[in-house]
C-alpha cells in the first residue's frame, strides 16, 4: 500500500473535515496541528526531520494546511458563483453589482462585496475571506466546471511552492 494513500485516508480526510469552520483560526492556534502535519509529510517522503517541507509538498503534490483551507474556500466561492449551493446560503455573499448602482470593474467582473469589519476575527471569517480570495482568482478559472476548477486551482497553489524553493 502506498503511503500517500494512507495519508489521504487517515490524515487529509480529517484535516479537510469542517476546515471551513476551524481553518480561519489564528496561526498560533493552528501551530501544533501544522507541525504535526509537516512531520507526517516528512515521514511519507522519508526525509530528514531537519529538511524544509515546502519542496516536499511540491514533490508529493500535496497542500499545506493553510492551503487546504484556501482550496475549500475557493471551492465554496466557485459553487456559490455557479449557483450550486442550497438557497439557504444565498445571503452569505453579496455581489458587488447589487451594492453599487453604477458600473465598476468589480461589479462587471462578478466580484463579491466584503462588508467592512473591525476585528481580526471578522477579517478571518469566510464571509470576508471568500470575496477577497475570489477577487484574486484568475478569471479564466472562474467559469470552469467544478472538478476542473478544483484541479487547476490546486495545481496553481502547488506551483507556487516551486517558486519559493
Amino acid at each position: 500500500m502506498n503511503l500517500k494513500m494512507i495519508y489521504f485516508s487517515l490524515v487529509y480526510s480529517h484535516l479537510q473535515y469542517a476546515i471551513g469552520a476551524w481553518g480561519s483560526a489564528t496561526k498560533t492556534s493552528l501551530h501544533r496541528l501544522n507541525t504535526i502535519h509537516n512531520k507526517i509529510i516528512k515521514t511519507i517522503s522519508w526525509s530528514s526531520y531537519r529538511c524544509h517541507v515546502t519542496p516536499l509538498y511540491s514533490q508529493l503534490n500535496l497542500l499545506k494546511l493553510e492551503d487546504i483551507h484556501q482550496l475549500e474556500i475557493a471551492k465554496l466561492m466557485h459553487n456559490f458563483h455557479s449557483n450550486r449551493i442550497p438557497n439557504t446560503f444565498d445571503r452569505l455573499f453579496t455581489a458587488v453589482n447589487s451594492v453599487h448602482t453604477h458600473e465598476t470593474r468589480s461589479s462587471t467582473s462578478g466580484q463579491y462585496f466584503c462588508h467592512p469589519v473591525c476585528s481580526q476575527y471578522g477579517k478571518r471569517s469566510i464571509k470576508c475571506k471568500g470575496p477577497r480570495m475570489w477577487q484574486q482568482i484568475d478569471s479564466s478559472l472562474k467559469e470552469l466546471p467544478a472538478v476542473i476548477f478544483k484541479k487547476r486551482y490546486k495545481n496553481s497553489i502547488i506551483e507556487s511552492y516551486k517558486n519559493h524553493d
